[in-house]
């Protein structure tokens, strides 16, 4: 039986993949005249700023002296962006939040992002009040694809693996909820990328009300 529910954040909360990209290819043109291939950036859709570093590293040469100065750089320039465009919220996404609340189900973000990244979005949308805890790959030894960022989600519920559902967009966060033994349904955000997550039990376009649904059927 599920009790508890652990999202990720980019592409099934907020819909910040696309901003992701145009922030790092607009960094690195700026400061290197580099433009950044998409092919190249894809991989790291569902990781970490580090698995990040290490593909900018391995195929332009450039290398950011640490995690920090990389988390700054971004910062700013997203900030910038969203100053001037606001923030990407997922549509319909509240409300699948609500009836999952509703439902009695515990609720948690498991990211790739770093933790302050996490609850300043969280907060900035007024999402936060949905969840029971936040959890970042920053904060485990192996970020997705492994399952260390949904398994510590899960003990920070209170929760056995068998009892999560893992609601995820991306190919390596499917990797990553199999590895954990969890359920997982793909929200398949065309705005992804090229994903797939074959292990999935379910697979919904958006949070429309008939997702929505579907979703609740399963718990």
């Amino acid at each position: 039986m599920i009790e508890a529910v652990i999202f990720d954040m980019d592409g099934v909360l907020i819909d910040t993949e696309p901003l992701h990209y145009r922030c790092w290819k607009e960094i690195l043109k700026e400061r290197y005249e580099v433009d950044l291939d998409y092919e190249v950036y894809m991989p790291c859709i569902g990781s970490t700023r580090g698995f990040l570093r290490d593909l900018i590293r391995e195929n332009y040469g450039i290398d950011f002296d640490n995690l920090d100065e990389m988390n700054a750089i971004m910062k700013e320039k997203k900030a910038q962006i969203i100053k001037e465009e606001g923030f990407p919220q997922m549509p319909g996404v509240k409300e699948a939040l609500k009836q999952l609340r509703e439902r009695g189900l515990k609720l948690a973000v498991a990211s790739s992002s770093p933790e302050n990244e996490i609850r300043e979005a969280m907060t900035k949308l007024d999402l936060i009040q949905y969840f029971d805890s936040l959890t970042s790959g920053d904060q485990v030894e192996h970020p997705k694809p492994a399952p260390d960022t949904f398994l510590l989600a899960a003990k920070r519920l209170g929760m056995e693996a068998d009892k999560c559902l893992v609601i995820e967009d991306s190919t390596n966060g499917g990797k990553a909820a199999k590895a954990a033994r969890m359920k997982c349904v793909w929200l398949h955000n065309p705005h992804s990328g090229q994903q797939e997550i074959e292990n999935a039990i379910l697979t919904v376009p958006s949070w429309n009300e008939q997702s929505i649904h579907k979703i609740l059927e399963l718990i």
